[in-house]
């Protein structure tokens, strides 16, 4: 890991609190600051990391910052949600790239997740539908469901990859996602932000981690 690794860790886990506090009190104009803020932390993070980790390094990098995008997207006063949908479904496809680059094979565990992951991802859409469409009608289904299909193609790329560090962070990723559509779609949950920017945060931020790891590997050989 890098010299900085630490005090870069201890920034993002702060400004992701400030982040969560902000949420907590309802104070909007300090999630302009901490949320983007935490990501670029996280990005900061992931960078330290180059050019050791190669394309995969890359490829995560421009993960995190079309993430950022959506992030933006999602938190400005006028929610541009669809917007912000197109970018982080963008995120998942260079994460499934750069998982997919460190695929360690494909076995029993694969394919147990692919049905699992197709399952759930069946229910949960079907679930989600009549909120989707009464909300942004045909248009928005198609891109919620093109959305599902590839965050679970992106959990299932982090399972053939066999880290233990990639799984965590792309099912938190899940997680979080998981949380949004439900409490915005189907019905509101209690505390149903603090839960999505948590587990979003610890996503991302151990993402980020892998491309250290993946330097060190580099290294190493």
């Amino acid at each position: 890991m890098s010299r900085v690794f630490e005090p870069l860790s201890v920034a993002i886990g702060l400004a992701g609190m400030g982040d969560l506090l902000a949420i907590w009190r309802g104070v909007r104009w300090l999630r302009y600051i901490f949320k983007p803020g935490t990501m670029l932390l996280i990005i900061a993070l992931a960078a330290t990391g180059q050019p050791e980790a190669g394309t995969y390094g890359h490829l995560v990098l421009a993960g995190l910052l079309l993430s950022v995008a959506g992030d933006v997207f999602l938190v400005l006063p006028r929610n541009r949600f669809l917007a912000g949908l197109v970018s982080f479904f963008l995120a998942h496809v260079m994460y499934i790239a750069a998982f997919a680059a460190r695929r360690a094979g494909w076995g029993l565990p694969d394919v147990l997740a692919l049905a699992a992951l197709a399952a759930v991802a069946v229910l949960f859409f079907r679930r989600i539908r009549p909120g989707v469409l009464r909300e942004g009608g045909r248009r928005m289904a198609l891109a919620a469901g093109l959305y599902v299909t590839a965050i679970s193609l992106m959990v299932l790329a982090a399972v053939g990859t066999r880290q233990p560090i990639l799984l965590v962070g792309a099912l938190l990723f899940y997680l979080s996602d998981a949380i949004l559509a439900w409490n915005r779609f189907v019905r509101p949950l209690p505390g149903a932000n603090l839960g999505v920017m948590s587990a979003y945060f610890a996503g991302q931020y151990l993402i980020a981690v892998s491309v250290l790891a993946a330097a060190g590997a580099s290294g190493a050989a």
